[in-house]
C-alpha cells in the first residue's frame, strides 16, 4: 500500500485543473475547515449534536445497527445468506439520544444512518456548510455514526467525501482490481453497486482470501482528520472506515457531468447485469468472441476503424439525433419483453 497523494490549499479553480483532470484519488487538506459544522464537532459530541438538532425537522432516515464484533463492519453474514446488521427508519432525534447512550458503553453496537439527504434530513445545513469547490445544485448526503467499516465497493459517479466530525481511514483501489476483491453478487448487495465479502481488507485472513495481497499491493491509504476531503473518481473501489469511538459525520457530494444529447449516464450498473443474464452461460468460444465485438463497439471504434464510414451515417457510431436515440431505446425495451 502506498500514501494517497495529498494536496493543500485547494481552490475550485485548481480542483478543475489538479484534481479533476487525473484519473486517481486525491485528499485535499483542510478544504472544509471553516465549517460551522467542523467546529462544533471539534467542540465535541454534545455540542456537535445539539448543533446538528437546530436543523432537524423530524424526518425519518435509514439507520442501520450491527453488534459488537471483531471486525466492525456493516457487511455480510459469513455464510452470504444475509447481513450482519438490521436497517430501520429513525428521526434524527432518536438516532442522536443512541449515540450519546451509546458513548458511554465501552463496547457498543455499531449504529449510523447512512447517506441521507442534506436538504431533506437536515434542510439548511448545507447552505451552512457549503462546499466551494462544487455547484450548489450539487446535493450533499450525510453520513452520522460511531465506529464501524463500510467494506470495499464502488460508485459510478464523481464523488467528494468531507469529513466534518472524528476521523475516517480511506482504502482505495484502482477498477482493475475487481477479480481480487472477492466482490458480492451484483444484484445481492447491501450498496447499490457490488461490494467485497472481505470485511476489512487490513485484516482478512490470507488463507481464505489470498488475491487481497496483490490488490492491497496497489492501494492507496488515507486518514482524513475534520475539515478535510477526500475526491473518488468513478469506479474506484473504497474502503471507508469511521475510526473515532464515539461521532464521525461525513457529508459527500455525487455527481456526473451533464451527458452528451443522446446519451444517459444512468445506465451503467445495468448494462453490466444485462449483459450477464445474456452472457455469461454462454461457451467459452463465443463468450471471447463476445468480448471482441464489446471491444470494438463499446470500447473501441474510433479515428481509423471508423474512415469507411461516411460522418453522416455512423449512427450509434456517432452523434445520435432525437428520433434516433427514440427508436433504439423502444427496439431495446421490446427485445426485453419478449
Amino acid at each position: 500500500m502506498q500514501a494517497m497523494k495529498e494536496l493543500h490549499g485547494v481552490t475550485r479553480e485548481r480542483f478543475e485543473r489538479e484534481v479533476m483532470a487525473g484519473y486517481e484519488p486525491v485528499v485535499m487538506r483542510g478544504v472544509v475547515g471553516d465549517w460551522q459544522l467542523v467546529a462544533q464537532g471539534r467542540a465535541g459530541l454534545e455540542a456537535c449534536l445539539q448543533y446538528l438538532m437546530g436543523f432537524d425537522q423530524g424526518e425519518a432516515v435509514d439507520a442501520v445497527l450491527a453488534k459488537p464484533e471483531a471486525v466492525r463492519a456493516f457487511s455480510y453474514r459469513p455464510g452470504l445468506d444475509g447481513f450482519n446488521f438490521t436497517r430501520d427508519k429513525r428521526p434524527y432525534a432518536a438516532l442522536f439520544e443512541q449515540l450519546w447512550r451509546y458513548s458511554h458503553f465501552p463496547d457498543p453496537p455499531s449504529l449510523a444512518a447512512q447517506s441521507a439527504l442534506v436538504s431533506a434530513a437536515l434542510p439548511g445545513l448545507e447552505r451552512a456548510n457549503a462546499l466551494p469547490l462544487l455547484d450548489a445544485g450539487v446535493a450533499p448526503r450525510i453520513w452520522i455514526g460511531n465506529r464501524a467499516t463500510v467494506p470495499a465497493h464502488f460508485d459510478d459517479s464523481h464523488n467528494i467525501a468531507c469529513v466534518a466530525a472524528g476521523r475516517r481511514r480511506f482504502t482505495l483501489l484502482p477498477p482493475q482490481c475487481a477479480p481480487l476483491l472477492y466482490l458480492g453478487p451484483p444484484d445481492y448487495a447491501p450498496t447499490p453497486a457490488p461490494m467485497s465479502v472481505v470485511p476489512d481488507l487490513h485484516r482478512a485472513d490470507p488463507a481464505q482470501f489470498p488475491l487481497l495481497a496483490e490488490a492491497l499491493a496497489q492501494a492507496v491509504v488515507a486518514e482524513l482528520e475534520p475539515g478535510d476531503a477526500i475526491y473518488i473518481p468513478p469506479l474506484w473501489f473504497h474502503q471507508v472506515e469511521a475510526l473515532a469511538p464515539q461521532l464521525n459525520i461525513l457529508l459527500n457530494y455525487w455527481w456526473r457531468p451533464a451527458p452528451a444529447p443522446g446519451r444517459r449516464d444512468d445506465l451503467h450498473l445495468a448494462t453490466i447485469r444485462l449483459a450477464m443474464l445474456a452472457l455469461r452461460h454462454l461457451p467459452d468460444a463465443e463468450r471471447e468472441g463476445w468480448r471482441a465485438l464489446f471491444g470494438h463497439y463499446v470500447f473501441g471504434a474510433r479515428g481509423e476503424a471508423l474512415a469507411h464510414i461516411p460522418d453522416g451515417q455512423r449512427h450509434m457510431f456517432g452523434t445520435l439525433d432525437a428520433a434516433q436515440d427514440e427508436a433504439i431505446r423502444k427496439d431495446v425495451a421490446a427485445q426485453l419483453k419478449r
